[in-house]
């Protein structure tokens, strides 16, 4: 009866995130890799990627999935991800199948899944279309088809799980492959798993993964190198954003001294797995019991998340929490498998509870301090849309806690995952009711549209630059950036103009000659002008 309350609970999770297909891109690389993949459908060469001005540092199965979404379904916020939702939940699903394979119950594996779905940085992670979530897919995938591996020997499986690693280095590039890697090496050398061929028939089976690794994963670099030459290579495979060397120098943050840097994602995991932080840590807490006492199923979540985790915390290049996504699809299964015991009252699950009470009293400050500081522009753009989730994510942890307190392990996993979908339900409804101050451009390109047929260049002046990847995707190719009224002004008296910039700026704007005709005024602070009338073809006098 418990294990179809999970299932029950892990669906309307799932349809959850589908639900958050319409929602508003706030995410800055959302916009960009949409304008890469929109100029694979126009240009139909799916190997080569174009951004203006910019060299494309990224593998290809991101782009090559947002592409086929907008060839089936049209260039829009929706086709942007809904790719990444279907991803999300078959990651879901794959979870409680490693699970299972890794000697779990049906219970647990259930627990497993809704830890994993209802997770606040899975289900961040699933709404915004990046490399990390399909990684974790693909790496998960090929971890699951070598533990079915040592289970079964067949050959498929082999070619399952070169084919999953051959798609996450095609993902995320060399990071696929050291990754997993690195996971094999941790169970050849501390499980020591009964080999279930003779050692002949590994070699053959070996080599066959090896080719097939090199089928699915070879083609696109080859082309690209060629193509590319030593800038794709240093890209990729050495210096590059990508390559080995990404490991031990940050490229996109400042992160701090070495020593304080390997702790990074202790509170960022922690974070993350809310509300299951306080489960993951008695799953931890009892890690070496469960690994003593485990399957070799088991024994390899424990080694996959500990690797994952490892290999993230000691480099020395960003510490960015989406980086740890991989550990997540283990970091539930360990929760699902410690959950059933924490069901019956007992010292570790009042543990839990009050490990549930501390960051949830810590969240309910952190939102009266939010309120009490006032709002900067920046946060009054939030307010609105980030205090009930944050709220519900305190409830959450809350019946988590007085559950646990009185005993009741079912209801505090039932109150926690009701709660927490209650919390991202509040965040997708403020992300909507708010969707234009949040992400302005849809509206503007639509505004543009119907004032002229969107006809015209467009110019972004001042602050709205930092828009520059949203307004190319929405208003097209024809888009500059400029921050020289001089400039503006000469492109102004010369063609058929839309300029965006922020409300500040409108006052010296409208000195402009021929007068701004002002389109919309967005909530987010950018004023829309035009030097043309409604179906005009020549500026306005």
């Amino acid at each position: 009866m418990r294990t179809r309350r999970w299932v029950l609970l892990t669906v309307l999770a799932g349809i959850l995130i589908l639900a958050a297909a319409p929602l508003p891109h706030i995410d800055g690389d959302a916009p960009l890799y949409a304008m890469i993949a929109a100029n694979v459908v126009r240009t139909g060469d799916w190997v080569t990627f174009h951004h203006p001005g910019a060299y494309v540092d990224k593998p290809p199965v991101v782009f090559w999935l947002m592409a086929a979404s907008f060839h089936l379904f049209g260039v829009n916020p929706v086709s942007m991800r809904l790719w990444q939702l279907l991803a999300a939940l078959l990651l879901v699903v794959l979870t409680y199948s490693i699970g299972r394979t890794a000697g779990l119950s049906r219970e647990q594996g259930a627990l497993a899944s809704l830890v994993l779905a209802t997770s606040l940085q899975f289900y961040y992670q699933s709404t915004v279309p990046q490399q990390d979530l399909p990684l974790t897919l693909f790496l998960s995938a090929a971890v699951h088809f070598a533990m079915r591996y040592l289970q079964e020997g067949r050959l498929t499986l082999v070619a399952g799980a070169a084919s999953a690693v051959a798609l996450a280095v095609l993902t995320k590039g060399v990071a696929g492959l050291a990754l997993f890697g690195l996971i094999a090496l941790a169970v050849v050398i501390l499980v020591r798993p009964r080999w279930p061929n003779p050692m002949g028939v590994l070699v053959a089976h070996g080599a066959v993964g090896a080719t097939t690794f090199l089928a699915v994963a070879a083609p696109w670099f080859v082309a690209g190198a060629v193509r590319g030459g030593e800038v794709f290579v240093a890209t990729f495979f050495t210096s590059g954003t990508l390559g080995v060397g990404r490991f031990f120098s940050p490229v996109i943050s400042n992160p701090p001294p070495y020593l304080l840097s390997i702790f990074a994602y202790v509170p960022m995991m922690a974070l993350g797995m809310l509300p299951w932080t306080p489960v993951l840590v008695v799953a931890l807490l009892g890690m070496r019991q469960a690994y003593r006492g485990g399957s070799d199923g088991l024994k390899i979540t424990i080694l996959w998340f500990l690797v994952v985790f490892a290999l993230a915390s000691f480099s020395s290049g960003d510490k960015v929490s989406r980086y740890v996504l991989p550990c997540f699809p283990p970091a539930a299964i360990l929760a699902g498998h410690a959950a059933t015991g924490l069901m019956r009252a007992g010292e570790r699950l009042r543990l839990a509870a009050w490990i549930a009470l501390l960051p949830a009293l810590a969240l309910v400050a952190a939102g009266f301090l939010y309120l009490w500081l006032g709002f900067s522009l920046e946060r009054e753009r939030w307010a609105l849309t980030a205090i009930p989730p944050i709220a519900g994510l305190a409830v959450a942890l809350l019946a988590f806690g007085i559950a646990a307190l009185r005993g009741s392990g079912t209801a505090a996993f039932t109150g926690a995952a009701v709660a927490a979908m209650l919390a991202y339900a509040s965040l997708g409804i403020g992300m909507t009711v708010n969707a234009a101050r949040l992400d302005p451009w849809p509206g503007m390109a639509r505004a543009a549209h119907s004032h002229a047929g969107g006809a015209g260049r467009l110019v972004l002046f001042g602050r709205a630059i930092e828009g520059f990847n949203s307004a190319h995707l929405y208003f097209g190719p024809a888009v500059a950036a400029t921050g020289d009224m001089e400039e503006l002004r000469r492109e102004w008296a010369s063609r058929r103009l839309f300029v965006v910039a922020g409300e500040e700026r409108l006052g010296g704007l409208m000195a402009l000659s021929p007068r701004p005709l002002v389109i919309l005024t967005s909530q987010s602070g950018f004023v829309l002008l035009a030097n043309h009338p409604p179906g005009g073809s020549q500026p306005a006098r």
